[in-house]
């Protein structure tokens, strides 16, 4: 059976928000993916946002099933940039390519927007996949609004990183622990960050 994906955000299709936290679970069984319903509620705008990879059967008897998750942040220190985080597919749904497929359609749609930059951090086993993918190495971390709130860092015991403010009225949901200094970024001790270069 031919498919098509898409990526929705969730509060466009809220039938699909379960089936999302069992994804986020099943991925991070510690993180706050219960929280997605009360987000959702609030998300207006663009950023924060999280969205739904959505699989669409070509025979139209199927219904849409949601097979993946990211959620976009605002960088506050650099124009018309979002930072990506929780990128995760469906573990019963993996070696099917549905990876690659939310990359390139997260590129597409945040460039139809007008975005002109795309951050995020991986771990290193992941470095010559994303340099593949035309996304360069940062010297520092993106300056973010709201990262983490689902899925704290667990590196060196930290909240999250230098730069990172947490989401406004959210604050208790943050895990404890200190925010990672600029220099423990520097190093590579929270990952490896990359940028991608979407639109002039």
């Amino acid at each position: 059976m031919a498919c098509s994906y898409s990526l929705r955000p969730l509060r466009s299709i809220p039938d699909l928000i379960p089936a999302c936290i069992k994804i986020l679970k099943d991925e991070w069984p510690q993180c706050k993916a219960e929280l997605l319903p009360k987000l959702v509620k609030q998300e207006l705008t663009t950023a924060p946002c999280s969205y739904g990879l959505v699989e669409h059967p070509d025979d139209a008897r199927d219904k849409a099933s949601l097979v993946g998750h990211v959620r976009f942040i605002p960088v506050i220190n650099r124009e018309r940039a979002l930072y990506a985080e929780s990128l995760c597919v469906d573990r019963a749904q993996r070696g099917r390519g549905l990876g690659g497929k939310a990359i390139a359609l997260r590129e597409e749609l945040l460039a139809e927007m007008g975005y002109a930059e795309l951050h995020l951090c991986t771990s290193l086993h992941r470095k010559d996949y994303y340099l593949s993918r035309s996304y360069s190495i940062c010297d520092e971390a993106p300056h973010t609004l709201g990262a983490n709130l689902l899925h704290t860092y667990r590196a060196l015991g930290t909240v999250s990183w230098h730069g990172n403010v947490l989401y406004p009225g959210w604050e208790s949901e943050y895990e404890g622990g200190a925010i990672a200094t600029q220099k423990e970024v520097a190093d590579g001790d929270t990952g490896v960050w990359f940028v991608k270069k979407l639109s002039g």
